[in-house]
């Protein structure tokens, strides 16, 4: 007995030593285990460095408390489960904490309350609560505010998704959430340090039509306007090392280019800017209309709502044909649509009017995983051309956005006229599918003006003509609309980039051109968070609803059934073995 006691002793000591070495190494040695199948619970690295990287305190305040239906309730969980894994890498910088808004009693605090997320940035949903009574409404706001340094950034936690399932919609914004959330931290963090540029002087869409996408922009990035106008030093700087120097370091003066919508011709000394300042690394986002057409001109009473859709020249093609892509002088018809207002007639004094979807107005979707297009709502596009990939395998193109199933291509010059909605269309003609919209180019291109230029330039030393361009990124959009905001010159004021007035439904547009810049041009690469996949796993509710007096017996009364059968087998062998004792 009391050797038995000694050896008990011993073990505690040993037991107690083996715990207490263990936390001296988990106080010197960090490390988190994710055991989930997909790596759910794991934030990358570029999201660790951010973390890492905090000077001051975070504060985030969750907007996700409160009497949830059981998928708010998920959405709500895995929040906490990501800010747990920020928590633990920021050393003690990040804290956070989950607020029920609609806590307030008092209706007019409480209506403040909302008013204020709302200026804040944050957007609130409406969900139908099945109780007792019946089906309730209530306001929620699945979003947070991140605090630094005296700054406030809103982010919104649950994804908009056009048309989509409840059940889809809600795993896209837990794929998501790393990537919001790290985003908004780094803007809240992290100064604006690169520059983009929309270019000027081709007829390009003006400042009030980009003011929304400019100003969305400009919290992440410096943005300015340029004009180019022949100017070799409009784009990147020419530095020379002495006053005698002839020989010039070519250094780009932007990030990234944004070529949106022109409607004249480019000059040649322009191309050539343009071109050399991809030869350096620089990176160009081409939003091209081949194609004359806009609503203003059909909406107008002078041409009894029919247009001729006539193509541009815009002296761009053969660089295009250089660097992989085509913009072909044609529209794209879908009936997978945006709808526009249509007079129908009176009622009354009063005009009449109905929505029809208007074949010209494509939705686009997207056709793979990308970090640019993962989890993205539907994009609006607006008299949107067709693109072709072309040339050799030297660079990589990958298809962001394409058109539905139910697509025909019209090519200009093309009538265009309001009188199609009054009949029914010949869904026989719209026989093609994933006509490309949006293209992703990567890789090395080669110049445009590769044997085509004179000696003297070709050896300048100020200059510095390149024919072959470092690794960098371009991005081919057939549609400049994508990125344009209606705009009202009566009230001087813009309605916000993918909204539209009459269904009062917000695109994806807005949301797809900032990750798009934040993939060419942030070298942090925090959007490669976003390429995180769950897998749904949803109970068959045909089958649950089918056999749910068998799934409650099987869940409730076999248990029981089965503990009690165990129980009386034990008792019976403890029985039969002291019988057996005595």
């Amino acid at each position: 007995m009391k050797k038995n006691k000694t050896k008990d002793i011993i073990g505690f000591f040993i037991g107690l030593g083996i715990l207490i070495l263990l936390n001296m190494i988990g106080s010197v040695v960090f490390q988190r285990f994710d055991l989930t199948a997909e790596k759910r619970y794991s934030i990358s690295d570029p999201t660790k460095q951010l973390i890492e990287s905090l000077e001051n305190d975070v504060y985030i305040t969750v907007y996700l408390e409160g009497d949830f239906p059981a998928s708010f309730k998920r959405l709500r969980n895995e929040t906490k489960e990501m800010l747990d894994e920020f928590q633990a890498y920021s050393n003690g910088k990040i804290d956070f904490e989950f607020v029920n808004p609609s806590a307030v009693v008092d209706k007019k605090e409480r209506d403040q309350a909302y008013k204020n997320l709302y200026d804040k940035g944050l957007r609130p949903t409406d969900l139908n609560i099945k109780d007792e009574d019946g089906v309730s409404q209530k306001i929620v706001w699945p979003g947070a505010i991140i605090s630094y340094n005296n700054l406030e950034v809103p982010v919104q936690l649950l994804k908009s998704q056009f048309g989509g399932q409840p059940e889809l919609i809600l795993n896209q914004s837990i794929e998501s959430l790393e990537y919001e959330l790290a985003f908004g931290l780094k803007k809240a963090s992290t100064p604006t340090v690169q520059s983009i540029a929309f270019i000027e002087g081709h007829g390009e869409l003006n400042k009030y039509e980009t003011a929304d996408i400019m100003g969305s922009l400009r919290e992440y990035y410096n943005v300015e306007r340029v004009t180019i106008d022949g100017n070799i030093n409009s784009l990147q700087e020419r530095i020379y090392t002495d006053a005698d120097s002839i020989e010039a370091i070519v250094q780009k003066r932007f990030d990234a280019i944004v070529v949106a919508s022109p409607d004249s011709a480019f000059t040649e000394k322009d191309k050539f800017i343009i071109d050399q300042y991809i030869m350096y690394g620089g990176k160009v986002i081409w939003l091209i209309d081949q194609v004359f057409a806009d609503m203003d001109s059909l909406n107008s009473k002078y041409n009894n709502n029919t247009i001729l859709a006539t193509a541009k020249d815009l002296n761009l093609d053969d660089q295009f044909f250089r660097y992989g892509v085509r913009f072909n002088k044609d529209l794209v018809l879908d009936l997978r649509s945006a709808p526009i207002p249509v007079v129908n007639g009176k009622y009354g004094t009063q005009v009449k009017t109905q929505l029809y979807p208007w074949p010209y107005f494509p939705f686009l979707f997207s056709k793979n995983d990308h970090p640019i297009n993962k989890n993205l709502d539907v994009v609006k596009a607006e008299f949107a051309g067709s693109i072709d990939l072309i040339g050799s395998g030297e660079v990589k193109k990958t298809v962001l956005l394409a058109s539905s199933d139910a697509t025909k291509v019209m090519k200009a010059p093309t009538r265009i006229s309001l009188n199609m909605l009054s009949f029914e269309p010949p869904v026989q003609q719209y026989n093609k599918s994933d006509i490309p919209i949006v293209v992703l180019v990567e890789g090395e291109f080669e110049s445009v003006y590769k044997n085509r230029l004179t000696p003297n330039i070709l050896d300048s030393k100020q200059i510095q003509f390149k024919e072959k361009s470092e690794m960098t990124q371009q991005l081919f959009i057939s549609d400049g609309d994508i990125i344009r905001n209606e705009f009202s010159e009566t009230s001087n004021q813009f309605f916000a980039l993918g909204f539209d007035k009459y269904t009062k439904q917000m695109y994806g547009n807005k949301s797809f051109f900032i990750n798009s810049i934040n993939y060419m041009v942030d070298e942090s690469g925090l959007i490669l968070s976003n390429n995180k996949s769950f897998k749904i796993r949803l109970l068959d509710t045909q089958t649950i609803k089918e056999s749910r007096v068998t799934i409650q017996v099987i869940t409730t009364i076999l248990p029981i059934v089965l503990t009690v059968i165990i129980g009386l087998v034990i008792h019976a062998i403890r029985k039969r073995e002291y019988t057996v004792a005595k």
